[in-house]
């Protein structure tokens, strides 16, 4: 599949996930990182920020974590969608609890 095939198809799927959850409350977005994990288990902070309208996901990772989900992070750089480069965090879903 293409970089850009790629992108398009997970530009769509996160506008699947933020439709039924748009809220800026915790938990709703909490929501919205571990299904976009999920789906493609991986999520950089561009694409928490970009996509699924999740403007601090350290955050939302820690209270993940801090439920029991094994996430792992990965830092590497990219460049936002503006032009500038920055070191980011990418999170990898490596084991989810099961429901309470």
């Amino acid at each position: 599949m293409t970089h850009n095939k790629k992108a398009a198809t997970r530009m769509s799927a996160a506008k699947e996930i933020l439709k039924p959850q748009f809220s800026s409350d915790p938990a709703a977005q909490r929501s919205r990182v571990l299904d976009f994990l999920r789906r493609y288990g991986s999520l950089s902070t561009l694409d928490a920020r970009h996509l699924i309208d999740v403007m601090h996901p350290a955050a939302r990772v820690m209270e993940l974590r801090r439920i029991g989900h094994e996430i792992a992070t990965v830092w590497s750089n990219e460049t936002t969608p503006e032009g500038a480069e920055h070191r980011i965090a990418r999170y990898h879903l490596v084991r989810e609890v099961a429901a309470c």
